[in-house]
């Protein structure tokens, strides 16, 4: 970007920092229907970390992880995504936050047989589960398949960007959200949208 730009290296920097923080703010509307709800775990390998860290041996999968844990959402009517990064251990009240935020009262919720997602029923919302430890993947219309799909883009594509900082993940994983929920535009109408974006973040006392 400095390059094509004539920018230097650090405005640059500073450019695509403000970006993503567009791309970040700018989630779809709350939507109503059918959604599927699933969770994934984002960190450098132990390897790769400080000694103290390798010392504890091999990392645990799953929900025992001590990776940061992102919770999505994907609609089945609009076929757009929500995501979210926990900066802690999931808990009941970030997953039924998240989907209060994005997801309308009476909808329904498919997920895997993860316990925490059981406590949805009865927060206003039909709870439908597979039993993906029990070995059910698919169960009729009940399946986490396009949410599960959109982790194995989220994963390529944070794997060809390499390192990031932490606190800064949520920005990344934004932006690939952003991404996938315009997939359907053309490079024009991306760029024009993604300007009005930042116009309205500019208007709304954010200054780039």
């Amino acid at each position: 970007m400095a390059e094509e730009s004539g920018l230097s290296a650090k405005t640059a920097q500073l450019a695509t920092h403000r970006i993503r923080e567009a791309m970040f703010r700018d989630v779809p509307p709350p939507v109503s229907g059918t959604v599927e709800m699933d969770e994934a775990y984002i960190g450098g390998q132990r390897k790769n970390k400080g000694l103290h860290i390798r010392r504890l041996g091999p990392a645990k999968r799953g929900h025992g992880t001590d990776k940061l844990p992102i919770v999505g959402l994907f609609s089945r009517k609009t076929g757009r995504v929500w995501v979210e990064v926990d900066p802690r251990k999931l808990d009941m009240p970030f997953v039924a936050g998240f989907v209060r935020r994005h997801v309308a009262m009476g909808s329904t919720v498919c997920t895997d047989g993860f316990r925490m997602y059981r406590g949805l029923w009865g927060s206003g919302y039909t709870h439908r589960w597979v039993d993906h430890a029990g070995g059910e993947l698919v169960g009729g219309d009940v399946h986490t398949n396009n949410i599960e799909g959109f982790w194995g883009l989220m994963k390529r594509r944070m794997g060809c960007i390499g390192g990031m900082r932490r606190d800064r993940l949520h920005l990344f994983v934004g932006e690939i959200a952003w991404r996938f929920n315009h997939r359907n535009l053309t490079m024009k109408e991306t760029e024009k949208h993604l300007l009005e974006v930042l116009f309205e973040d500019q208007v709304g006392g954010k200054s780039y």
